[in-house]
């Protein structure tokens, strides 16, 4: 009787492994389906958010919001290789590059390409522009938006850098 109970938990369990791979099969066909009847500009969209300056809404006395975006996982890798300092095992990430970075290509509104703006603010660049417009505080905040937009956690990037900081 033991060995026909042994026999039959075995079955059992041979029959729900099997079930569970085909479950697999068919969810994972579910999901090819899924995407191959998508809009691929719906997939493929930057999420976008804004992101409000307090200090510049009340300085100019009107609401100044930025509007950010994702950045793509490519140039985000870029600019976080381009933040790496130093060689081997001295190698350190310059923080505030990584952040002026991040806020450069995760800012879509207002453009600061623009060369009435940059003229007026005497500077070259998007970068310098906001280096002048933008304290500290607000670069660090905007580009943690910009990071969790582009699919870090707000309390990962953080934690991370907070790391980076000590």
């Amino acid at each position: 009787k033991l060995k026909n109970l042994a026999l039959m938990i075995m079955i059992l369990l041979l029959l729900i492994l099997i079930f569970w791979i085909m479950l697999c099969e068919v969810k994972t066909l579910n999901l090819v389906e899924t995407l191959l009847a998508a809009d691929q500009s719906t997939i493929l969209a930057a999420e976008t958010a804004t992101y409000e300056v307090k200090r510049l809404s009340k300085l100019l006395d009107c609401k100044f919001e930025l509007t950010l975006q994702a950045i793509p996982a490519r140039r985000y890798g870029e600019i976080q290789t381009s933040a790496i300092a130093g060689k081997g095992k001295k190698q350190n990430v310059d923080l505030y590059k990584l952040q002026i970075m991040t806020a450069v290509a995760g800012v879509v509104s207002p453009d600061f390409n623009n060369p009435e703006l940059l003229k007026k603010f005497s500077a070259v660049t998007p970068k310098e522009l906001m280096e002048k417009l933008f304290n500290a505080g607000e670069i660090s905040a905007i580009a943690d938006k910009i990071s969790a937009l582009s699919g870090f956690d707000e309390e990962e990037t953080k934690e991370a850098t907070e790391e980076v900081k000590n």
